[in-house]
């Protein structure tokens, strides 16, 4: 939890007082048993839940304050928008739609375990946009929404470099000289 995709920021870096603002505003949310299953479930094939609400957390955060805009609402939203605990690949064979399902189920554990507001809902409720049910009623939730769809590509993206970086050192016959 220490190094957000695409970022050369840290958090190891107690001096850097916008990281340091990030983690005191999503900290409560990490501690709480419930959530930190998230670490359990892969997410999109390269990372956990868990990583990937913080990523998105981190780049609302950023992006709103930047912005002047509500990014302690837009981080918690990031940081709760897939706050639902079952295998999506599972969930997937059962035929009901996981973009319309999923926000549901994370606003409803989102709310059981922490005070949400009309901001966070429409971040997390709206986030699949336009892939899921209904568009972002605020800036922040687009915010999240855009965050979400950054984040998931840098994910999908490393780890397909990671398969084919090799392939194509393999087609230019990288390795093959003799030392």
């Amino acid at each position: 939890m220490t190094k957000i995709i695409g970022s050369k920021q840290t958090f190891l870096e107690a001096d850097n007082e916008t990281a340091m603002e990030f983690l005191n505003t999503v900290a409560d949310i990490t501690r709480v048993p419930e959530y930190r299953k998230l670490m359990e479930y892969t997410h999109h094939n390269s990372t956990t839940r868990f990583q990937h609400c913080l990523n998105v957390a981190w780049y609302s955060f950023l992006w709103c304050k930047n912005g002047n805009l509500d990014y302690v609402s837009a981080a918690r939203g990031g940081m709760l928008h897939d706050f639902y605990l079952y295998d999506t690949k599972e969930f997937r064979k059962t035929g009901a739609s996981h973009n319309v399902v999923h926000p549901r189920q994370a606003l409803s554990n989102a709310k059981k375990y922490f005070e949400v507001n009309e901001i966070m809902e429409d971040c997390i409720l709206n986030h699949m946009w336009p892939s899921g049910k209904g568009k972002p009623h605020t800036v922040e939730g687009f915010v999240v929404s855009a965050a979400d769809k950054y984040c998931a590509s840098l994910e999908w993206g490393s780890k397909k470099a990671q398969q084919i970086v090799p392939l194509i050192r393999e087609l230019i016959g990288e390795g093959d000289e003799e030392q």
